[in-house]
């Protein structure tokens, strides 16, 4: 399996992610927040966030943002080992004509949510793949072309 497709399956596996913003207030300075993720069919992962939020306040400054995958780890292993990806890109809100799918997917993925997708300060994002590092454990990391990334979603499943 390549690179571009084990970073694939686990940003379509995931629940969560880290999501790095920059800051508005320091300004520059990377923010880090936990949040639920989905993916839509080409691989693109899909928030759910709060204008509330202080990472979604960054946004709106600033698209420019990663999210940082991570396979699950057994007890008493070494999380340096596992599986990981940082996918860069633009996050910006899903346009309108794109609201329903995108709900449905994530409501698929995040049931949970119901209780609060319609809220007023809720909308969907996306983050555009740009470039994505992956790091398959100890001496195995590389970066995958979002042009490869692309390739393994629209591939069919094996």
């Amino acid at each position: 399996m390549t690179p571009a497709a084990r970073s694939l399956d686990l940003v379509r596996s995931a629940q969560c992610a880290t999501l790095a913003t920059l800051a508005r207030d320091p300004a520059g300075y990377p923010f880090g927040s936990l949040v639920a993720v989905a993916a839509d069919a080409r691989g693109r992962p899909l928030l759910l966030l709060s204008k509330l939020a202080e990472h979604t306040q960054n946004l709106l400054a600033r698209a420019e943002a990663s999210l940082l995958f991570c396979s699950e780890v057994p007890a008493g292993d070494d999380p340096l080992a596992a599986g990981r990806v940082t996918v860069l890109g633009r996050c910006e809100p899903v346009p309108a004509a794109e609201r329903d799918d995108t709900r449905a997917l994530f409501l698929a993925r995040h049931p949970n949510a119901t209780a609060y997708v319609d809220f007023a300060d809720f909308a969907f994002y996306r983050l555009e793949p740009e470039a994505l590092r992956w790091v398959g454990g100890f001496g195995r990391m590389t970066w995958v072309t979002a042009d490869d990334y692309r390739a393994a979603a629209a591939a069919p499943s094996p």
